[in-house]
């Protein structure tokens, strides 16, 4: 997800999403991915491949994590 962010940052096209920055380098993917939504919601393909990025490395994360027993 680093070199994907850094790549995402090169491009620009996400300064307006606040706090996109600090929820991504906190490792927050649901609340970067919240940011983008709030601030352009779905509208460009980029911000949709963007989101669905995010999406898919916070299934990965959910899925790989160790669960908690009940």
């Amino acid at each position: 997800m680093d070199a994907w962010y850094k790549g995402v940052m090169a491009g620009g096209g996400l300064n307006g999403a606040i706090g996109f920055d600090s929820h991504m380098e906190r490792r927050d993917w649901e609340s970067a991915k919240n940011s983008i939504e709030r601030s352009y919601g779905r509208s460009s393909r980029m911000h949709r491949l963007t989101l669905d990025t995010l999406s898919a490395a916070i299934q990965s994360r959910r899925m790989l994590s160790p669960r908690l027993a009940s």
